[in-house]
């Protein structure tokens, strides 16, 4: 899937490159959906429209070029590194301004590193993307184990910590960078909290986005606004989280089908995006076909999706490090995410916050959803923190 970079003379950087044998199976697996029915569903109520998933199915099959996205993709620097005993895949975008910040930003389930590649731009180069004056970055997009481009854990018990350490080392021994930022939110999120806890000396700030706290005990002090976001994370629990609880509870049950079939594949993931994007139940007006597809892309040909959801089974048999955060936080929080927004007391409780932010627009996704938005809070936050 990889072929190395003819062009540079940078051992570990790599080109895309799949074999038309993998995407001559893919197409034939398409090509031969047996459908279930669906009924009385046009509002998504029982789960992934059937009518939806069929024509997303049509034209990933007759219209979708991987081709174009792979050549796309490849115009970023692409390279693949062994940490730990795993090969792990980032992006890494140096930027010509002097005072550029390295950062390293991190996507969760089920997304992958296609959807940092809007924000990018305007990190690496921000001068020529609207933001004139702003703080510049170093950027490294990785792919977490298991995800993605990167290898998945072939032991058990690779948690948030696991990742962690295994981001640590490649920002810091790898890549030489001594200090950087951070960025992320879900599953990246949590394992910017673990590097933030486990290597404190190494981080400059970390901007996040979530806390997901579904479930959680309202401490006996907790204000109105944080009763308010308990309970909405309650009843989060008994409407939305069915999926988590499969991937916590018998993750491998689950990763048979969606390995084997690409529809099945699409529907488990692309009610995700619907659902917890700000869709307003219209997919594609935040996500294109095409990206859905190229994000869906990035599991098919992996064999990523067990890894993926396997990792939620990890997380809650060794939860590891609870302790605060005392490294510098900044919150940009997104009032329209599926999960609650926390209000700024219930983060000050677990994290250094210094900077807190809320947006009106955008989701669960909003790197992609609204890369502006991110950009600017984050040159907001690291000018304030560097």
């Amino acid at each position: 899937m990889f072929v190395p970079d003819s062009n540079s003379n940078e051992p570990n950087k790599v080109l895309i490159q799949v074999e038309q044998e993998v995407l001559d199976d893919l197409q034939h697996r398409l090509q031969h959906t047996r459908w279930p029915l669906d009924m009385a569903n046009d509002d998504w109520g029982y789960g992934t429209n059937g009518q939806y998933l069929q024509s997303l199915a049509t034209y990933w099959a007759t219209a979708y070029d991987w081709r174009a996205q792979e050549h796309w993709l490849n115009t970023f620097n692409h390279y693949r590194t062994e940490v730990d005993g795993l090969t792990l895949h980032y992006i890494h975008e140096r930027s010509a301004e002097p005072n550029a910040i390295p950062v390293l930003l991190l996507h969760g389930w089920p997304g992958s590193f296609v959807q940092m590649l809007r924000l990018l731009p305007l990190l690496v180069n921000p001068s020529a993307n609207g933001f004139p004056n702003a703080q510049a970055f170093h950027v490294v997009v990785a792919s977490l184990p298991g995800f993605g481009f990167s290898d998945a854990p072939q032991q058990p018990g690779l948690n948030q910590e696991g990742f962690a350490r295994a981001m640590s080392k490649l920002m810091h021994d790898v890549l030489g960078y001594q200090r950087y930022g951070t960025r992320g939110s879900d599953i990246g999120g949590t394992t910017i909290d673990q590097m933030a806890r486990h290597f404190p000396q190494q981080i400059i700030g970390a901007h996040l986005t979530q806390i997901i706290a579904a479930g959680a005990p309202a401490p006996t002090n907790a204000t109105a606004a944080e009763k308010k976001f308990i309970d909405a994370g309650a009843a989060l629990a008994n409407t939305e989280l069915s999926y988590a609880r499969q991937h916590m509870q018998k993750p491998q049950t689950l990763a048979y089908g969606l390995n084997d079939s690409p529809v099945g594949l699409a529907a488990w993931i692309i009610e995700k995006y619907r659902s917890w994007g700000d869709t307003k139940g219209n997919i594609e007006s935040r996500f294109s076909k095409d990206f859905l597809l190229t994000t869906l892309m990035t599991y098919w040909l992996s064999n990523n999706i067990g890894p993926s959801v396997r990792t939620y089974a990890e997380m809650v048999r060794n939860r590891g490090n609870t302790n605060r955060i005392e490294v510098p936080v900044g919150f940009l929080m997104s009032l329209n995410d599926m999960f609650p927004p926390a209000p700024r007391e219930w983060a000050e409780r677990t994290h250094n916050v210094v900077h807190f932010t809320e947006t009106a627009t955008g989701g669960h996704f909003l790197e992609w959803e609204e890369p502006s938005v991110v950009a600017q809070d984050m040159q907001q936050f690291f000018a304030s923190v560097r």
